[in-house]
C-alpha cells in the first residue's frame, strides 16, 4: 500500500512543480531586473531635477529655521543625492565613471 506522502510526492513530480517554480523564478528575477534598469534610468535622467529640489528644499528649512539646522540639512542632501547616484548606477550600460560633471558622492550612513 502506497502512502500518502508518496501519493503527493508522485503528484508533484508528475507535475512537475519544481520545473515549473524555476521558470517562476527566473521570470521574477528578470522582471526585477528589469525595473531596476528603469528606475537607474529615471534616476540618471532627473538626477538635476532632484538637485533643483533638494536645493530649493533646503533653502527652505535654512531659511525657516536661521540656518540653525544648516549641516544637518547639508549632510541629509548628501546622502539622499548618494542613494540617487546608486540607483542611477544600476542603468544599462552604465559605468560609476560615466559623469565626470555631477557632485561629489556623499557616504550612505551605515544600516542600523
Amino acid at each position: 500500500m502506497t502512502s500518502y506522502s508518496d501519493k503527493i510526492k508522485a503528484k508533484i513530480k508528475e507535475s512537475d512543480v519544481e520545473g515549473k517554480l524555476g521558470d517562476l523564478v527566473d521570470d521574477g528575477e528578470k522582471l526585477v531586473n528589469e525595473a531596476v534598469t528603469k528606475a537607474g534610468t529615471l534616476a540618471h535622467d532627473r538626477r538635476d531635477d532632484v538637485v533643483g529640489w533638494l536645493d530649493k528644499a533646503s533653502e527652505t528649512v535654512n531659511s525657516k529655521t536661521d540656518g540653525k539646522y544648516a549641516d544637518r540639512v547639508s549632510k541629509l542632501r548628501d546622502v539622499l543625492l548618494a542613494g540617487l547616484d546608486k540607483v542611477a548606477d544600476k542603468r544599462a550600460g552604465s559605468t560609476s565613471d560615466d559623469d565626470v560633471d555631477r557632485e561629489p558622492r556623499g557616504e550612505l550612513p551605515p544600516v542600523e
